[in-house]
């Protein structure tokens, strides 16, 4: 698939995956690369449950709209944005088997990987922190009595 670079390649767009929680709940992530030369679609990289995929911006919105905003980010990364757009692509093509991790390899860690070089998801980050922090009030109150 050959794409045209527009003004969003590169950039992280970010879809709320619940309605209940909107963009303040888990959020799906992935990296438009440009428009297709071949029929003039904007299509994105993906990873989801089922592997990696590359997407249509349409498709893309369809499944995130009914949720909250579809909120695409400028990329703030090390790489210029057709460069982040070429990771992504190189990874969807040399690890098309690897499986999906919740933890470990999802969605946002594979953008993160594309636009930092790191593999890392402020998600999986933020929920072990709130975990710890319950945890630590519960022994807390629990030693208290």
């Amino acid at each position: 698939m050959y794409f045209q670079q527009i003004d969003v390649t590169g950039c992280r767009i970010v879809g709320a995956i619940t309605k209940e929680l909107g963009h303040s709940g888990p959020k799906h992530h992935g990296l438009i690369l440009g428009k297709s030369l071949i029929n003039g679609q904007v299509y994105i990289a993906e990873l989801m449950e089922h592997g990696y995929q590359v997407s249509t911006y349409k498709n893309f919105f369809n499944r995130y709209v009914n949720n909250g905003n579809i909120v695409v980010r400028p990329n703030d990364g090390q790489f210029e944005s057709l460069q982040v757009a070429k990771r992504a692509m190189s990874e969807l093509k040399l690890n098309a088997n690897n499986q999906y991790d919740l933890i470990a390899n999802n969605c946002e860690c594979f953008v993160n990987r594309a636009v930092y070089d790191k593999s890392v998801s402020s998600q999986v980050v933020n929920a072990v922190q709130g975990v710890l922090i319950l945890a630590g009030i519960g022994y807390v109150l629990n030693d208290a009595k």
